[in-house]
């Protein structure tokens, strides 16, 4: 079908049941074709050489009418000068979506282990709203909307990755020769981070067993087993069966998923092993805590939420649990570097030259403090179940 295209008879082209396309006749050589999906993909017809050749411009409305008829007379023009437009190098990609990707292989992947978080708040926040515009149009007052947005929905901090990860992405973009400027220039991060110091008191920690008690498979065990070994919340969910020892007592965190990039032993106490022998197994599934038996747990806010309620106190957070189980031991008189060794931190009374000749590991001081912290839970446990 030859027809005049028009903005309004693009938008009144309905899907059929078999592909078919539409001729433009104001731009020889130009096309549409509708596919059964109702998508409208813009192409040239051209004949190079002795071969009729077909070129894709774009989908509609991603690139408008007029767009698409310029973008088919400069094939044509090549045609004519004796070049095949399809095979000419092609231009820099600048739309946000791309560029966006880019920098997550060629930069994010390669120097951030967490380039999966910097991917995730870069394609929701930008991608998602910008995807298909020219990046060297983004101005300030998009960046600043998209962190107000952040603020207004109660996402403070939040807001303040996002600016980082934006001028990270701009200034790569700035080295790359993609953008001259940054128009993250002069921002400043939103909101003021305060470092958390909140705890759990023993009466919070036997509410929330009791809580844990009363839920299920995955969140019934996976709770207090951030309290009993004090790791993160990351390193547990991903722990895999593989990884335990039960004859020795111990849980190898590989280097690729420890936060400082070092194989972490954690010792294993008897109350961490109760919690494991409780936690169902999967024929083919090394994950411990799994709800599909292909990924790690998930869901880890809405579980936090239906803690909340049971417990009757929503100012904690699962890093908080880390912090608890640190308090727990000092207050037990265990020595500060040992709680460090536990924690998996590089600061600590051993550090600097200090750390380079140390190696000992401090295993049996580490294994004596998780009993003795779960030890201190199983109580606290043995409370909650009595008040059930």
């Amino acid at each position: 079908m030859r027809v005049a295209l028009t903005n309004k008879g693009l938008d009144a082209l309905k899907s059929k049941t078999d592909r078919y396309e539409v001729q433009d006749t104001v731009c020889p050589g130009l096309s549409v074709r509708v596919t059964p999906e109702g998508r409208k993909t813009f192409n040239v017809k051209y004949r190079y050489g002795l071969k009729q050749k077909r070129m894709s411009l774009g989908v509609y409305p991603r690139i408008s009418l007029s767009e698409a008829r310029d973008r088919a007379r400069e094939a044509m023009r090549h045609v004519d000068e004796g070049s095949d437009p399809a095979k000419r190098r092609r231009q820099p990609e600048f739309r946000v979506e791309a560029v966006v990707k880019e920098f997550i292989e060629r930069y994010a992947k390669p120097r951030n282990r967490k380039w999966m978080e910097s991917e995730r708040i870069l394609w929701r926040e930008l991608v998602a709203v910008f995807g298909q515009r020219d990046i060297r149009e983004i101005r300030r007052e998009h960046i600043i909307e998209i962190m107000d947005g952040a603020v207004d929905r109660g996402a403070h901090y939040q807001a303040n990755r996002i600016l980082a990860n934006v001028r990270k992405l701009f200034n790569w973009c700035i080295e790359r020769g993609i953008v001259e400027t940054s128009p993250t220039n002069g921002l400043k991060a939103p909101t003021k981070e305060v470092a958390r110091d909140r705890r759990l008191s023993d009466a919070e920690i036997v509410a929330l067993l009791r809580a844990c008690r009363n839920d299920v498979y995955p969140f019934r065990q996976f709770v207090p087993l951030l309290l009993a070994t004090g790791q993160r919340r990351g390193e547990l969910a991903n722990m895999r069966w593989s990884e335990i020892d039960f004859t020795q007592k111990t849980w190898t965190i590989p280097a690729e998923r420890s936060k400082n990039g070092k194989a972490h032993f954690v010792p294993l106490s008897a109350y961490a092993l109760e919690l494991l022998a409780e936690v169902p197994r999967f024929l083919d599934c090394d994950y411990v805590f799994t709800t599909k038996r292909t990924s790690p747990v998930s869901g880890f806010s809405k579980a936090l939420r239906r803690l909340w309620l049971a417990t009757g106190a929503d100012d904690w957070r699962y890093h908080d649990l880390r912090r608890t189980a640190a308090s727990g031991m000092a207050q037990a008189r265990v020595q500060p570097h040992v709680i460090e060794k536990v924690l998996n931190h590089m600061s600590g009374k051993i550090s600097g030259v200090a750390a380079v000749y140390n190696r000992y590991e401090y295993a049996d001081e580490m294994r004596a403090a998780l009993e003795d912290w779960g030890a201190y839970l199983e109580r606290l446990s043995d409370k909650a179940a009595a008040s059930l």
